[in-house]
């Protein structure tokens, strides 16, 4: 006789359960592999433990019989719109306009299944706990990069400027402070982009839990951001006074310590000022009589088969679509043989853990004697997280972070070596006054049999064009190659074809 009530209390909001974890199953993968997101673990319990606080003292249930229609014609208009979503993200997981729309469309079922449960009065209750988790939602990418790059430089002068005051010598190039003993990087960290955006979940939980107004609310938040810039100019400056005085060696050392304390020293002030501001809890009026159960709707199991529908159809488009995909060539890079100056470099621990290749080396070296050259190589195997990992490495967005000054785009450049055939995207920067070309190749390990070419273009069209033809999770590899010593972009293209031939290798020659 008891599960009689428990299934009257959880049976009305099944799909709404369904389709949060739909979405969280959506954003954790970038969650687990972008630094700056992984405050959104902590997303989904906060906003549960919001909303069971709100439960506890929400407004008797007025149903919106009078919309009830309007609301169910509009819920069933977002189911039907998730069928075309769920195919695009198949094949564009780290698309970041489709992680706004997905969790806009959940978020507008739960608004309309709240409203038909409850009417207006629930709508307007429980509707913080329901938009709190675009919190977590990654940023669209150019407003990322802009602020990234707008933080970290800011960072960098403050920083540089403070330094000064103290008799220590320091010059910014881009997000890279320079000493007289070397460089001390001010990356996404060290500028607080992280501790921001975690900042900004924390001020609007402690706004919440401490039922501010929503005027010290808004204030809390500004306020909050502010101080957390503050806490890293700390942080970064810190680090600069350490490798002036104690060595690059030092840097080591003191970093976690030093991000630590400004981290804790950042949320302790956002924490210290919503207590300030803490009121006496507000009376909150509830009509007395016992609240019914929520309504079953008859039509909510049609909507989970429809969910179940969804995702069946979906894998059948996708394998439908990957017997008719062709394997490219297989290839592999080796550095030039026969030339003294090949050195192989270390990759940084910290890209390692931020792109998770399977494959990965660099090297530089000097070809002929005054042109330089520096060449990376990965290779992810298939799987979902490889388009995100694949393409979060771009070089317009991390050489300006090292001091290189983007000048343009340049036309692609295509080569080919035996068997294969490379596209290479191109960028012209300056370094130290004089031209640094960089050409970047992303393949995929297979292609569509007929059709249009695939030029590689991540855009509204190339993403729609990858889910027409059925194309996920087929493994990428990533050849980037800079060359610094030549004034010309044709002269810097004919020097990359030459190499090329070089150096590019069929991994399975004998088949």
């Amino acid at each position: 006789m008891w599960r009689r009530p428990l299934v009257n209390i959880f049976a009305p909001w099944i799909v709404v359960a369904a389709l949060w974890l739909w979405l969280f199953s959506h954003l954790q993968v970038e969650w687990s592999l972008n630094p700056q997101y992984n405050y959104g673990w902590a997303v989904p319990f906060l906003a549960l433990l919001m909303f069971w606080f709100r439960w506890q003292r929400r407004p008797g249930p007025h149903p919106g019989l009078r919309n009830d229609s309007m609301a169910k014609v509009s819920m069933w208009f977002v189911l039907a719109l998730l069928f075309p979503i769920r195919v695009i993200e198949e094949a564009n997981p780290d698309w970041r306009l489709l992680s706004w729309l997905l969790a806009i469309c959940v978020i507008d079922f739960s608004l309309l299944s709240l409203f038909r449960t409850g009417g207006r009065g629930w709508l307007k209750h429980f509707a913080f706990p329901v938009f709190f988790p675009l919190a977590a939602v990654p940023w669209p990418v150019q407003l990322e990069n802009f602020v990234v790059q707008t933080m970290m430089r800011a960072v960098a002068y403050v920083s540089v400027e403070i330094v000064s005051w103290f008799g220590v010598g320091a010059y910014q190039i881009g997000n890279v402070i320079q000493l007289r003993n070397g460089f001390v990087g001010v990356d996404e960290a060290c500028s607080g982009v992280k501790t921001l955006q975690a900042g900004i979940m924390v001020a609007l939980v402690l706004g919440e839990l401490l039922r501010l107004r929503w005027d010290k609310r808004i204030a809390l938040l500004l306020l909050g951001c502010g101080w957390v810039f503050v806490c890293n100019v700390f942080r970064a400056t810190a680090l600069v006074f350490v490798a002036a005085n104690s060595g690059l060696e030092a840097l080591g050392r003191w970093h976690d310590w030093i991000g630590t304390a400004a981290l804790l020293c950042g949320l302790t002030g956002i924490l210290g000022l919503a207590w300030l501001w803490k009121a006496e809890p507000e009376n909150f009026s509830r009509d007395r009589e016992i609240s019914p159960a929520p309504r079953i709707f008859a039509s909510q199991w049609t909507a989970l088969a429809w969910l179940a529908l969804i995702f069946a159809g979906t894998e059948i488009w996708y394998r439908i679509h990957e017997r008719q995909l062709l394997e490219r060539p297989s290839w592999q890079v080796t550095w030039p043989a026969g030339n003294d100056t090949v050195a192989a470099l270390p990759i940084p621990e910290s890209t390692r853990v931020i792109l998770r290749y399977d494959d990965a080396k660099t090297a530089a070296w000097e070809q002929p004697r005054g042109v330089r050259w520096w060449s990376f190589f990965a290779h992810w195997k298939p799987q979902r997280a490889a388009l995100q990992l694949v393409r979060s490495h771009s070089p317009e967005i991390c050489l300006p972070a090292i001091g290189r000054n983007f000048r343009r785009a340049r036309p692609e450049v295509n080569l080919r070596a035996g068997p294969v055939s490379l596209d290479f995207r191109s960028y012209e920067f300056e370094q130290n006054g004089r031209p640094l070309f960089v050409f970047v190749c992303i393949q995929e390990d297979k292609r569509v049999a007929s059709g249009p070419a695939d030029t590689g273009e991540w855009n509204l069209g190339g993403r729609l064009r990858a889910a027409l033809d059925g194309k996920r999770n087929l493994g990428q590899r990533l050849l980037e190659v800079a060359i610094l010593g030549l004034d010309d972009f044709a002269q810097a293209s004919d020097a990359l074809a030459k190499t090329a031939e070089e150096i590019l290798r069929p991994e399975n020659p004998t088949r």
